[in-house]
């Protein structure tokens, strides 16, 4: 999908379908995988200029990303004294 959208006309759908995929754990997973760098791929078109539609899809896809619950590790507690 990352290759498709950086062709010189990429197809409308693609940046609704990206956002629609980070809905999805498993699509969240895909674009937070380092070994991928989908993020840093991604953030060249939040400032697309050709299509609205492709911006608003891609910053959807990342601001998903952001909300991943239960996937990063949480800070632990002190035990009480």
């Amino acid at each position: 999908l990352l290759q498709a959208l950086g062709e010189p006309r990429p197809p409308p759908q693609l940046g609704p379908l990206l956002c629609n995929l980070s809905q999805l754990p498993e699509g969240r997973r895909g674009l937070l995988d380092r070994s991928r760098r989908s993020v840093q791929r991604l953030l060249p078109f939040t400032q697309y200029p050709d299509s609205s539609v492709h911006r608003r899809g891609v910053v959807g896809a990342l601001r998903n990303c952001c909300f991943q619950y239960g996937e990063s590790p949480r800070p632990s507690r002190p035990n009480p004294a």
